[in-house]
């Protein structure tokens, strides 16, 4: 049987990102099955080093650079622009996330790289865009949330304490929106035979990810901000045994199959929560009898009785729970890989499913520098020559 291809095999990637904005755009590309050739510095990205373990494991490495080659060239040396030139010819995408001007100063711009292929299209992750007076700043995950308005709107408002969201929360979104670009760049290449220069920024990802609450507040100067229960029908409740069970009866008819399931059929004639408007408006009466009636079973017990009513539920569940659930990995967004390096493991498959060119991931984070010499062979470089390239530690 042949081997089925996946969507962008055969699209060849070079991915100088670091940290984890540009270097998870780059995983759900080699997923999808693109070539992601990574240049780092001797002795490599600091990603490498974040949370490294004794047996040579890094969770935020592999997470976020499973799937890929490994190419160590110093980008400082004279000689290392020539190996980059040759293999930007036989690439289609570059991919950075450094400050704004420092591929240019390299002379890797986007102008300099047309100079070697035309079509080429260079991907910039960047802080704050590359405009604006704050364009070649500094930033990082944390100060993006903070600019982007999403700490005051998770923390509850404007008069409450900010709350950020989880770590890389802006890095992982900015990323996926990053890889959505290059995606839709590579299928412009092929309508109208056309690269580019795109960028996304943390702070433009975290805008497109509150495009409700800020569109409300553009119109009407309110930001309401993160409510603890948004509606009485819309949030969890603690059971019996100390779990959670989340429900979302968003509508008449889940609203009444919720009933069922609570063998409470009192609440559909009770006047106060016959109608949406009606449990709006009698938010608190309601969410205080949900909560004495959830405290009276486990939630095993809740779950099925929900699921048997066709109400929308989950166990609210931690990394543990989640690991055991088969949904995940009937569906592959939990998979066993073998890594060179680490043997068997367990991680997250890739997000989107597609039925003539799934998906694939390409093994786990690869070997330091593991792939130099195969790469610079494949460009025409001899021995002698990589030889005095790594002598004079260009490579």
């Amino acid at each position: 049987m042949e081997q089925q291809q996946s969507a962008l095999s055969g699209i060849k990637i070079l991915d100088f990102t670091r940290y984890q904005q540009g270097p998870f755009a780059t995983v759900l590309l080699s997923d999808m099955g693109a070539e992601v050739i990574k240049i780092e510095e001797p002795g490599g990205e600091p990603g490498r080093a974040t949370g490294l373990q004794n047996d040579g494991f890094s969770a935020y490495f592999e997470a976020h650079n499973r799937g890929k080659k490994s190419m160590t060239i110093d980008l400082r040396k004279p000689d290392a622009k020539e190996i980059v030139g040759r293999l930007v010819e036989g690439c289609d995408v570059v991919v950075e996330n450094f400050r704004p001007g420092t591929m240019e100063r390299w002379g890797l711009g986007y102008s300099d790289l047309k100079e070697i292929r035309e079509d080429i299209i260079l991907a910039s992750g960047s802080s704050w865009g590359r405009e604006g007076p704050r364009g070649n700043q500094p930033g990082y995950d944390h100060v993006g949330q903070a600019f982007s308005g999403v700490m005051v709107e998770q923390g509850g408002g404007p008069t409450q304490i900010p709350q950020a969201l989880i770590g890389g929360f802006a890095d992982q979104i900015g990323a996926m929106l990053l890889a959505f670009g290059i995606s839709s760049a590579l299928v412009a290449r092929n309508s109208f035979g056309i690269g580019q220069h795109l960028d996304v920024s943390l702070i433009g990802a975290m805008t497109a990810v509150q495009a409700m609450p800020i569109t409300r507040f553009l119109r009407t100067g309110k930001q309401i901000g993160f409510e603890a229960r948004r509606a009485a029908t819309y949030t969890h409740y603690l059971s019996r045994d100390g779990k959670y069970v989340a429900i979302a009866a968003n509508t008449q008819r889940f609203w009444v199959n919720l009933c069922g399931a609570l063998k409470r059929q009192d609440l559909i004639e009770d006047n106060r929560f016959s109608d949406p408007f009606a449990r709006a408006e009698n938010k608190d009466e309601l969410v205080r009898v949900l909560e004495q009636q959830f405290l009276t079973e486990t939630s095993e017990y809740w779950i099925e009785q929900l699921t048997n009513a066709d109400v929308p539920n989950s166990l609210v569940m931690s990394y543990e729970d989640l690991e055991l659930q088969a949904q995940m990995w009937d569906n592959g967004y939990l998979q066993e890989i073998i890594s060179d390096t680490l043997g068997e493991m367990r991680v997250p498959g890739p997000p989107v499913r597609m039925s003539e060119t799934p998906p694939k991931i390409q093994g786990g984070g690869p070997r330091l520098g593991f792939d130099t010499e195969t790469i610079l062979l494949q460009l025409g470089y001899d021995w002698d020559q990589i030889t005095s390239l790594r002598d004079r530690e260009v490579i």
